[in-house]
């Protein structure tokens, strides 16, 4: 490898590398389908402390057949969540990478989930949830209640993970700058 192409290299590695680092995702929107009362709760920055009402502060709907969607500002590799939602109900989470076809991702109860500190018996319930990266990058998460009360509510969420490889205009210059290089060299290596 040429010694000119060699710093050209390892800075557009470094900078591919900085930009995969694990972050917080940005909920840009908030959708609820018919029967959702007060979506963008769901996503507003404000967190119902353990024990609020389960309509305080919070997304909420009846039966198991509505849904909230959140759209990510980017694709991610989700890794975690925090997920403040009523306690006595079980939540469905799914994603996806077109906002059509959605991939079950996991699901979470505060009967079964809520950390042993938080003794919660009403009301809402925060509850971290980690699982294994996912293999492909979404930018549409979808919940659904599907078992419980019917009385369902989302008080907050947030979801982590690695932002998908998005280079920045200087990072295409070094690569397109590093692929001239090797061009260059491969001709004129041929004479």
């Amino acid at each position: 490898m040429s010694a000119l192409f060699r710093p050209l290299v390892a800075l557009g590695l470094s900078a591919l590398a900085l930009s995969s680092q694990a972050a917080t995702a940005t909920v840009t929107s908030v959708t609820g389908s018919a029967g959702v009362t007060n979506a963008l709760a769901a996503a507003d920055g404000i967190v119902p402390l353990n024990g609020t009402f389960w309509q305080t502060d919070a997304a909420y709907w009846s039966g198991n057949s509505a849904t909230l969607t959140f759209q990510l500002d980017q694709a991610y590799k989700l890794s975690s969540a925090v997920i403040t939602a009523d306690w006595n109900d079980i939540y469905r989470f799914s994603v996806s990478t077109d906002g059509v076809n959605y991939t079950q991702l996991f699901t979470v109860s505060g009967l079964f989930d809520q950390p042993p500190a938080a003794n919660v018996g009403a009301g809402q319930v925060t509850m971290p949830v980690t699982f294994a990266q996912t293999a492909l990058a979404y930018q549409y998460v979808r919940v659904q209640a599907i078992f419980g009360d019917g009385s369902n509510s989302i008080g907050e969420v947030s979801f982590n993970g690695v932002a998908a490889v998005v280079p920045e205009p200087g990072s295409m210059a070094l690569m397109a700058a590093g692929v001239g290089v090797l061009g260059f060299l491969a001709r004129r290596r041929r004479r």
